[in-house]
């Protein structure tokens, strides 16, 4: 009897010590937001006034607890509980419950006096809530919509990182929506109600934001990196793991982590967010003993650093094991160490160490956004867009100027370099007098040697060039317009054009491996082989044959390969008969089609005695034919995406209607807008002939 009595005297004094923290919690809330009205009538919220801005919820909302967890929708909206609804204190944003093992059950009436129905969306503006439930009931129609971390992310009637209730009123319509929450985690509730189309743009706007707070983080991690990598210094090391860390645990914070790394994890929206945050102040503590040297400067608190360190790394395991008994104890115990670190900064800064200031200031920002979000989830300071957000802006403050304290620290370091580099100078003077003078004359020696290298490519230039000179008349006949683009003064690109008969012309394209010097010197010998052997009034392919074992006769040791296109036109005849080793497919441009002369043979120079098949097809009069190098599309920006084939063919066809100079033109510009800058990686050479 004694132990029944005692027990149930336990009860009733856990009971009244909940009932009055919930007291304080509201006295608070009251002396806090200047409003503390809990009993009143129920507001009834006026769709006319939703436009692009949201109507906030909470100030309009009754609430109901239930404390045993036990009561459903069917209980709630009877006569019995209709009255038991309060106006509890609220800032005008959001409810902040803090942690409560109620599930909690809101109320409020929401009418469309237009005869034309509204498309909206009630939002809940935090992630980490279990249980959130919508209940839509009017005259017309009853609606029910589960959400809450525990459903996945696809099956959520809108996608987003908030709970999100698309919701249309009828015209003419009085609803009332009920929702029911409950959450381990600290239960806050935004409450927004936004024009569906409005919601939409605001999302958007609102991934941009993040977009750039998380893209920030990542830059200043990667740079840090490679500044570790370089200078092999342990501290940007660290601050590279904290920015990561910290974007993560921001990232988990306010639900992006939810919806593009997790989207279907009640474990993780339930416990990382603390895990990551001790993992965060596990590292300001290492990074701020090994940046501020605390061992040597303040050696008594940093012992207490190193239990710190310590607690946080044992504490989360006990939390995962038993987060009821141990939530409470975490966030107390994230405050305690973020004050910690702080007060160090500032014994450090008292000290008069440089980079105590930096890191001084850069943590509390952090600090201050810690100590905000703690008080706003144990329930002592209202959720407002300010409490909610104020982590990611600490976070992005705290970045930047800690970049800055590794940036002093690395500019002090060089200060120290140089002022021994200085002492080291002094003693060299004069060894570095003698140095500059055989500089100089090694220099004048190399500049004598680059202009003579310079006159001997301009001469290499002006021969290659006249080696490509082609009769104008045979041009104009044929209504040829060429590019020649080498990449630099000499190239590994030629051409040549020659008239077989009366009706009958020959054209060769070909490309030598490479470019530069020793490309343009393969290609003026191989020219003149194909010189003697150009005339013959032989097939493309039989021509091809024979230029391919003169190559291999002759050169074969420079270990040089040739892509070549021979293709003869007969203007009586209206053929075009081509043979091509490998060379990229020419573009024949018909009225309604596209026709490419494919390859029909191996690259030049990789065996002998190769044979070469031949094509042959008809043009008729108005179509347009395009030779080329593979310069024209094996180009790549600095994005590394290449120009392609396809579009170089999707250029030939769009330019159909402009003259042929003016089709190569715009390629050229295309191709130039392309590469955004980039230098060009190959020779280009393009021939244009109006058939």
């Amino acid at each position: 009897m004694k132990e029944n009595f005692a027990d149930h005297f336990a009860e009733i004094k856990k009971r009244l010590t909940n009932r009055l923290l919930q007291i304080i919690r509201y006295s608070f809330l009251f002396l806090f937001l200047g409003n503390g009205q809990v009993f009143g009538e129920e507001t009834t919220i006026d769709l006319k006034n939703l436009e692009t801005s949201p109507i906030y919820l909470a100030n309009s909302m009754l609430v109901l607890e239930d404390p045993n967890n036990q009561l459903d929708f069917e209980t709630i909206r009877s006569p019995e509980y209709a009255g038991k609804f309060l106006k509890l204190p609220s800032s005008k944003e959001a409810f902040n419950f803090s942690y409560s093992k109620s599930t909690y059950w809101l109320r409020i009436q929401v009418q469309n006096p237009n005869p034309i129905p509204k498309d909206t969306v009630i939002v809940v503006a935090y992630p980490r809530l279990k249980t959130l439930d919508l209940f839509f009931q009017s005259t017309k129609e009853f609606k029910q919509i589960h959400s809450g971390y525990t459903i996945p992310l696809s099956l959520r009637p809108y996608k987003s990182r908030f709970f999100v209730f698309p919701i249309q009123f009828s015209g003419n319509t009085n609803v009332t929506i009920y929702l029911k929450v409950n959450s381990p985690n600290a239960i806050n509730l935004p409450i927004q109600l936004w024009d569906k189309v409005a919601y939409d743009r605001h999302e958007i706007d609102d991934h941009v934001i993040q977009a750039i707070y998380f893209g920030i983080a990542l830059a200043m991690a990667i740079f840090n990196l490679f500044v570790f990598f370089i200078l092999k210094d342990s501290n940007y090391l660290l601050y590279v793991l904290l920015v990561l860390s910290t974007a993560l645990t921001i990232a988990s914070h306010n639900g992006i982590a939810s919806e593009y790394l997790w989207q279907n994890s009640p474990w993780m929206d339930q416990y990382l967010i603390n895990i990551l945050i001790s993992v965060v102040l596990i590292l300001f503590l290492v990074f701020m003993r090994n940046l501020l040297n605390t061992k040597k400067l303040v050696p008594k608190l940093d012992f207490v650093s190193k239990v710190l360190i310590v607690v946080q790394i044992i504490l989360p395991i006990f939390y995962i094991l038993s987060f009821d008994s141990f939530i409470k104890i975490m966030v107390v115990s994230h405050s305690f160490t973020a004050f910690w670190i702080l007060f160090n900064a500032i014994i450090c800064s008292f000290q008069k160490e440089r980079i105590a200031y930096f890191f001084l200031l850069a943590f509390a920002f952090l600090f201050s956004a810690l100590i905000v979000s703690t008080l706003r989830a144990l329930g002592f300071i209202p959720t407002n867009s300010f409490t909610i957000d104020g982590p990611q802006f600490g976070s992005a403050a705290e970045m930047l100027l800690l970049a800055f304290a590794l940036a002093d620290r690395y500019n002090t370091i060089i200060k120290e370099k140089e002022t021994a580099e200085a002492l080291v100078k002094s003693n060299l003077e004069k060894s570095n007098l003698d140095l500059e003078e055989k500089v100089k004359e090694r220099t004048y020696v190399l500049n004598k040697t680059l202009s003579a290298m310079r006159r001997d490519l301009f001469v290499a230039k002006k021969i290659q060039e006249n080696s490509l000179i082609t009769d104008p008349k045979l041009f104009h006949q044929l209504h040829l317009v060429y590019r020649y683009l080498p990449v630099s003064e000499v190239g590994g690109d030629f051409f040549d054009v020659c008239q077989l008969n009366e009706t009958k012309f020959r054209i060769l394209i070909a490309d030598a491996t490479g470019h530069g010097v020793h490309a343009a010197m393969i290609t003026m010998a191989i020219k003149g082989l194909y010189d003697n052997i150009k005339n013959f009034e032989l097939m493309p392919s039989k021509v091809m044959e024979i230029f391919n074992e003169e190559f291999m006769d002759n050169f074969v040791s420079l270990n040089s390969l040739l892509t070549a296109l021979i293709l003869d036109i007969d203007i009586d005849k209206k053929t075009i008969q081509f043979a091509s080793a490998g060379h990229p497919a020419a573009v024949l441009l018909k009225k309604n089609e596209i026709q490419l002369l494919e390859k029909t043979g191996r690259m030049m120079g990789l065996k002998k005695q190769t044979h070469y098949g031949q094509s042959e097809l008809h043009w008729e009069t108005g179509d347009r034919l395009f030779l080329f190098t593979d310069g024209v599309f094996e180009a790549f920006n600095p994005k590394e995406e290449e120009f392609g084939e396809e579009k170089a063919y999707a250029l030939f066809q769009s330019t159909r209607n402009l003259s042929l100079d003016a089709a190569e033109d715009h390629l050229l510009k295309t191709l130039q807008i392309f590469l955004n800058g980039q230098d060009r990686q190959d020779d280009l050479t393009i021939l244009g002939i109006d058939l």
